[in-house]
This record gives structure tokens, C-alpha cells and sequence, in this order.
């Protein structure tokens, strides 16, 4: 069964803000066994939204509208489904109490003329009352296809759609009967083929490298009716796996032998598994330790990057002791502790600097391990010699382990950042794994 995401608004469109409510929607629609087949943003435009309205219509089961369900004259929605469905737009004032709500702290009567207008919602349809915010949501079947409206601002959505589209979506399938297979947590799956999916965070590998390496694997993945798909950002490339079967078991059972083989095709560089962060991977492979691991960062060319990425973990206070940034030659000799000598002749961005910031901090936060950083993230290079994106990342650990890379980024001086942290903070749980 398939369903169509249809977000509304210019300021959409117009790439102003990102729009994480289609991926919300679509990620929890798909965990429960549909399929995503139309995903269309629409302007604040009466016609365009009856036609999107239209196309899906055609195309999908169920269909979900976020957004124009405000007060204002730009709230379209409402109108377009009404039109949609050649009904008019009627007041429900069971409706009216959630769509005054704020009015206490506005005292204008036009202003209460707009707020009322959320009260209108299309004839035939089910109304949704809002938990929070004044914007109501509803319901409409057409010809046995589900129509959703919800509101547009992610919080008011996240809490409808789970609220109360969800529920809704279960039980018209399960009166639907339509696939029904019971998984082994005792939840009914929808659909002719189950839907699973995977997903594996990976990074210090280009999407071509990703490619290659991996492009062996795809026959049988074909052949398991799995498909790979990759995404690439700089630092990051998410690997999705999305596999279809007539059940749950037989889904994670051919998941689970193409994921197993992508491990043995890159496996050190994949840290992740699902949502995450780089951070979640060293508190995970930390607190599989039986002993104590503490870490500290002295960083120059990320300026803290390092760290606010270790610490994005929650409970990271118990292994993370602190940094020092020392972005300058000064802090590097007089908080850190690094030769002035040492700065002169090889220069602040070097493998000996690196690796004496990194046993600096060691010493001075008395950690197990201990990571520096220091390079050119640009648009220019202090020397002339060397060029932008030029790193040097170490480590230093136990029973004298070290580790000093000397690393070629390309990109923006984000990007040159976000890859310089990503790919030492990934050799740092290697390193913790073999400790």
C-alpha cells in the first residue's frame, strides 16, 4: 500500500527552511509497512495544492497534509481540500475552544475573526483536535483512500500525527485486513511485501571508494530484493538498505546477511548503525569496556569541534574530561605546554606538533586517551607551502600508543572541520575497541 506526503508553504519552496516533516512522516509510514511513492511541496497557492491533491489521489492510498492550517490568509489548505472534494468549508465548535485557546492574551476582534477560522474544516470530515497549538486537523475518505491534514510546524505535526493519524492508519488497514502479518513484537505489518529498513553511518571513505567497494554486493542484494542506496555528505556517507519480503523475519534475515557483507567491505569505516552520531560510537564501544576509559582533545584547526561532537552523547561526562583549544601558537606553548622550539622549526602544522599537542593533554588531564588536531581549514593557508584542507590529526593512549595521520580534506572550511573531527573521533574507537 502507498501513501503521498504533501507539505505546504513558500517558505518551502522557496528553500527557506528545511523540511523535516516529510522525512518524519515518511520514516514512520515506512516502519509500519507502506511505501512512499509521491513526496510533493507546494506553494501557498490555492490551485496548486487541489492539483498536488489530485496527482496523489490517483496514485496512493493514503495521503498526508502538513501545513496551511493556520489562521492566516495564506492558510490554504482547508479551502483547497473543500475544493478538492467540491464540499463546503464548515464550522465545527466542538473545534472553537483549541482555536481561541490564545486568544486571552490578544484582546482584538479581527484577530479573533482569523483564529476561528481554524474551527472550519471541510463537510464529511473528521475533525482532529490539537493537543497543542490552535491549529485543528481532519480527516476525509475518498473513494476508500485516506486523507490527512495536519498542521505545518513540527512540533504541533509530530504530536497529531502520532496522536492520532497513526492510530487511525492501523485501524483502517486492520479493518482493510490488507497484508496482515503479525511481527514478532506482537504489531501487525500492512502490506503484500513487508518493508525494512537499515541504515549504516560511515566515514574517511568518498562515495566513489563507497562504490566500488561495495558494488560486488549488489547482485545479491538484488536477488534479496534489497536495495542500496548511498548518500553522500562531506565526512559522512549514509549507506540505506531497504528490503522487502512476505515477512518481518525473512526481511531482517536478508538485511542482516548484506549488511554483514558491506562490513567486510568497509568495515572500519562504518561507526553507526541507525540514527546517530559519531558521539553515540565512542560512548558505545566506552561503556562496552570493563575497565575505565577517559578521553581529553587539544584542538587547533576544529576549535572545539572534537569535543562538541563527543559530547552531542548524553552521560559523555563520565569519560570526557575537557580541551584546551588552543587555536594560537601562544596557547599551544603557554597553556599546553608544546616547545616554542619545536613551533619554529617544523611549524604549528605539523606531525611532531600534533603529536606533542596530543601528549600534552594527556598529561595535563591525566586521560586514557587523548586526540589533537591541527591544519589549514582555509580559504587561505598561514604558509605558502602548504595547502588548504592540509591536517594533521594524533592520538596518544596506553602502554605508549600512538597514532599521527597527516590528511588532504577538500571542501569549505566547514566541510575541512566536520572531516577532520569525523575521522579522528572514528580512529579513536577503533583504537578504543582494540584497547
Amino acid at each position: 500500500m502507498n501513501f503521498s506526503v504533501i507539505s505546504i508553504g513558500t517558505e518551502l519552496t522557496l528553500g527557506l527552511i528545511l523540511n523535516t516533516n516529510s522525512r518524519y512522516i515518511a520514516e514512520e509510514l515506512t516502519d509500519l509497512g507502506l511505501e512512499c511513492n509521491y513526496m510533493i511541496t507546494v506553494r501557498d497557492n490555492e490551485e496548486d495544492i487541489v492539483n498536488s491533491i489530485k496527482i496523489c489521489a490517483d496514485l496512493s492510498d493514503i495521503i498526508i497534509i502538513s501545513g496551511g492550517l493556520g489562521p492566516t490568509d495564506d492558510d490554504m489548505t482547508r479551502s483547497a481540500v473543500a475544493k478538492y472534494f467540491n464540499v463546503p468549508l464548515k464550522q465545527d465548535r466542538a473545534l472553537d475552544t483549541s482555536s481561541l485557546k490564545f486568544l486571552k492574551y490578544i484582546k482584538n476582534n479581527k484577530i479573533k475573526i482569523n483564529l476561528i477560522r481554524q474551527s472550519f474544516i471541510p463537510e464529511g470530515s473528521l475533525p482532529i483536535k490539537p493537543r497543542i497549538g490552535s491549529a485543528s486537523g481532519f480527516t476525509a475518505l475518498n473513494a476508500e483512500k485516506l486523507i490527512f491534514s495536519i498542521p505545518g510546524v513540527p512540533r504541533e505535526m509530530r504530536d497529531m500525527f502520532d496522536g492520532d493519524v497513526i492510530p487511525h492508519i492501523r485501524k483502517f488497514l486492520s479493518e482493510k485486513n490488507f497484508g496482515a502479518a503479525v511481527a514478532r513484537d506482537g504489531s501487525k505489518r500492512y502490506q503484500e511485501k513487508i518493508i525494512k529498513k537499515s541504515v549504516l553511518l560511515s566515514t574517511d571513505i568518498s562515495e566513489s571508494q563507497m562504490e566500488f567497494s561495495i558494488r560486488g554486493i549488489k547482485p545479491l542484494a538484488s536477488k534479496l530484493n534489497i536495495d542500496i542506496g548511498v548518500t553522500a555528505n562531506p565526512g559522512l556517507i549514509k549507506i540505506m538498505l531497504i528490503a522487502r519480503a512476505q515477512d518481518l523475519k525473512q526481511c531482517e534475515n536478508n538485511l542482516g546477511i548484506i549488511e554483514e557483507k558491506i562490513r567486510e567491505a568497509i568495515g572500519e569505516h562504518i561507526y553507526w548503525k541507525g540514527e546517530g552520531s559519531i558521539g553515540d560510537s565512542i560512548k558505545q564501544v566506552i561503556e562496552q569496556k570493563t575497565k575505565k576509559i577517559t578521553v581529553s582533545t587539544a584542538e587547533s584547526i576544529t576549535g572545539g569541534l572534537i569535543s562538541s561532537l563527543i559530547t552531542d552523547a548524553p552521560g559523555s561526562s563520565v569519560y570526557f574530561l575537557g580541551s584546551i583549544v588552543s587555536y594560537s601558537n601562544f596557547v599551544k606553548e603557554n597553556i599546553l605546554g608544546v616547545s616554542h622550539d619545536l613551533i619554529n622549526k617544523e611549524g604549528a602544522v605539523s606531525s611532531k606538533v600534533c603529536l606533542s599537542m596530543a601528549e600534552k593533554a594527556r598529561r595535563i588531564f591525566k586521560s586514557d586517551f587523548a586526540l589533537s588536531a591541527t591544519g589549514f581549514a582555509g580559504p587561505t593557508s598561514d604558509e605558502h607551502d602548504r595547502d588548504v584542507g592540509h591536517v594533521y590529526t594524533g592520538i596518544v593512549g596506553p602502554d605508549g600508543f600512538t597514532e599521527v595521520y597527516e590528511k588532504k580534506f577538500i571542501g569549505t572550511r566547514a566541510d575541512i572541520k566536520f572531516r577532520t573531527a569525523q575521522f579522528i573521533l572514528n580512529r579513536l574507537r577503533l583504537a578504543i575497541i582494540k584497547f
